[in-house]
């Protein structure tokens, strides 16, 4: 096991705070949740295709990356009139 995917099994340790967050805390408090939630998972995906030597799956983190951001902005305006 490389460090690499050492390093995406800790961050993806490192999401669980966030998901009680979100499920527990006010509607503020779960859209900071996602949004973190959300980047930590693009860096997951870099690690994981750096770690497994497969360059060619770099794509992965991007596309997600961006519809994760557009999904970011759904959520936050269903959630306005909370907010």
């Amino acid at each position: 096991m490389s460090a690499f995917v050492i390093a995406a099994i800790a961050m993806l340790l490192a999401m669980v705070p966030a998901g009680v967050t979100i499920a527990r805390g006010t509607a503020a408090d779960a859209v900071v949740g996602y949004e973190f939630i959300t980047g930590v998972a693009v860096m997951i995906f870099a690690l994981l295709a750096e770690g497994f030597k497969r360059p060619s799956e770099f794509e992965f983190p991007v596309i997600v990356a961006v519809l994760l951001y557009a999904s970011g902005l759904v959520f936050v305006r269903a959630l306005e009139r909370w907010l």
